[in-house]
């Protein structure tokens, strides 16, 4: 089994929920030929680089997947199919690309637990400075 990734681009007009469909029908065709995926991201509409299909933007999806060329052969003969996707390229993924995608996904776990921390430790010491500013208006009133 070789490594896959492969990035569609939705039409901007595919609302929310035609889009979750669309993803989950390519995932199907991944596992039903015996891949599996790995990840999928939604990157949100952008701006395209240049009018494709007559569309100025566009709804960017990133499905990664480890399979056999049957899955790539059908999950873009799906792409084709359907009319909802305007663009799309699938390409395979080298053990250096796999080992740097590693790395940024760590970096990224890493910077998003430092970042749950440091909301933890904010929350307890404003609730004790308020507590004790409470503290001193009731010393005060007495």
């Amino acid at each position: 089994m070789n490594d896959y990734e492969s990035i569609f681009i939705l039409a901007p007009s595919t609302d929310d929920g035609e889009s979750e469909k669309i993803s989950q029908r390519f995932q199907e065709v991944i596992t039903a030929n015996g891949g599996e995926v790995v990840r999928i991201e939604k990157w949100g509409k952008r701006k395209l680089a240049y009018p494709v299909r007559k569309h100025k933007k566009g709804e960017y999806v990133l499905l990664q997947f480890k399979g056999g060329a049957m899955s790539v052969s059908e999950l873009e003969r799906n792409y084709k199919m359907t009319d909802a996707v305007i663009k799309f390229l699938t390409i395979r993924l080298e053990k250096e690309a796999l080992a740097h995608i590693a790395r940024q996904l760590q970096a990224q776990q890493k910077a998003e637990l430092a970042a749950e921390s440091a909301k933890g430790a904010e929350a307890p010491a404003s609730e004790s400075e308020a507590g004790s500013v409470a503290g001193t208006v009731e010393t005060e009133s007495e």
